[in-house]
């Protein structure tokens, strides 16, 4: 099957969540057949030009040139908010060209395409994919169609709809019922928001949990992890460092614990610049240590307890997954599609970010088990770690998504 991988943002760009999946895809289903990336680039960009490239492992990569003021990236855009805005209105209005597209694809004769992250590409891809007659299957990993911030959380709260500027931004999407189309959804949380607003409500929808790692892309060393590796109870962040994702939340917590003394908490992540000024001072001399970027792995290797504290409806946060195939407990919000991992697979605890104390509250739980016997007893704290099926191997993962494809395919 020839199949034509839609990612905006692809290696070796940097790479959050969606766009690690996209290039674990290409790896995986490359193996077995023609495969191509499409992404967008940028003239002048030096990681991201536009033309064709060959990536290491013979991913072959073709990125075709985006009409805006600067590439899409996982990571938030440091731009002042009227060039936000500006970008978004042109992103709505098509920074992409569906002519050049269209040609693409009807010289390419792909059997499918496979659009793992393509919010700020459509609806090019949708009227050039019907135009060249090609089958469509979409993989949603946020609200980036119904929101073109991909989060649908707004001063402070989430939004249950498209709030105005959003509506008008992303009128041209939302009016696709979906039918004849193929959607996987990350979380059942994130299928549910798609139907309830009324878009792509005719579609084939599937869910599927982020169990697509492979099992040589973890640290062997660390999987299965079952004793302390810190001096003293540590807990772990991995994500953005911003307000929708809990920070904040997350450090008040630990200063406010009568044992934060005798603990420690590390944030691994990048953030705005104001936002990171902002959670040092949180911190208020707590032994709270900054990281910054750096490999999962060295968190996972201290940590005794991962933190999710997200307040926004994350659909499915990847570290759900990989801080259980490493043994480490999780203990995150009751938001989005976290449940469908923490309580589901009893991988950790869930509460509440709306009641005060909750998060408090279970972290000091934690301490006054003791790190020892947090571990000696883990098993029975949290009876679904040990046999936790968080890799693409151990969940057949990729054999259920080749399944899909080869339906949506013939659609």
């Amino acid at each position: 099957m020839k199949i034509c991988i839609v990612s905006q943002t692809f290696a070796p760009q940097e790479e959050g969540g969606a766009e690690i999946s996209a290039r674990l895809g290409a790896m995986e289903l490359g193996q077995r057949h023609d495969v191509t990336v499409l992404a967008l680039g940028k003239e002048g960009d030096a990681v991201a030009p536009p033309g064709e490239t060959r990536l290491r492992g013979g991913i072959r990569v073709m990125r075709l040139a985006w009409n805006n003021s600067y590439l899409p990236l996982p990571r938030k855009s440091s731009a002042g908010f009227l060039r936000r805005a500006s970008w978004h209105l042109r992103t709505a209005m098509g920074a992409l060209c569906p002519e050049q597209l269209t040609q693409f694809l009807l010289k390419e004769k792909f059997d499918l395409i496979y659009a793992q992250n393509s919010a700020y590409m459509q609806p090019a891809l949708f009227i050039a994919a019907r135009t060249a007659n090609i089958p469509i299957c979409l993989h949603l990993r946020d609200y980036g169609l119904l929101c073109p911030k991909t989060s649908m959380y707004r001063n402070g709260d989430n939004c249950e709809q498209p709030c105005l500027d959003c509506s008008i931004l992303t009128k041209r999407m939302r009016e696709r019922s979906g039918a004849g189309m193929t959607v996987i959804a990350v979380s059942d949380a994130l299928r549910r928001r798609f139907l309830e607003n009324s878009v792509l409500q005719d579609a084939n929808w599937h869910v599927m949990h982020n169990t697509n790692s492979n099992e040589n892309i973890f640290d062997r060393s660390l999987v299965g992890r079952r004793k302390a590796s810190a001096p003293v109870f540590t807990f772990g962040y991995l994500g953005a460092v911003s307000e929708e994702k809990g920070v904040s939340d997350l450090i008040r917590a630990f200063v406010s614990l009568a044992h934060s003394k005798n603990a420690k908490l590390i944030i691994a992540g990048r953030g705005r610049d104001r936002d990171v000024v902002k959670m040092k001072r949180l911190s208020n001399g707590a032994p709270v240590e900054f990281k910054g970027f750096v490999r999962p792995e060295d968190v996972y290797r201290e940590a005794d307890a991962i933190i999710v504290p997200s307040r926004w409806q994350e659909p499915q946060s990847r570290i759900l997954v990989e801080a259980p195939v490493y043994g480490v407990p999780v203990i995150g919000t009751t938001r989005g599609g976290s449940t469908e991992i923490i309580r589901d697979h009893q991988t950790g605890w869930a509460y509440d970010p709306d009641k005060p104390q909750a998060l408090k509250d279970l972290m000091a739980k934690a301490l006054s088990i003791g790190q020892t016997a947090w571990w000696e007893n883990r098993d029975e704290i949290f009876p679904g770690i040990a046999s936790f099926k968080g890799t693409a191997e151990q969940s057949n993962y990729y054999q259920r998504l080749e399944q899909i494809l080869l339906k949506a395919a013939m659609r």
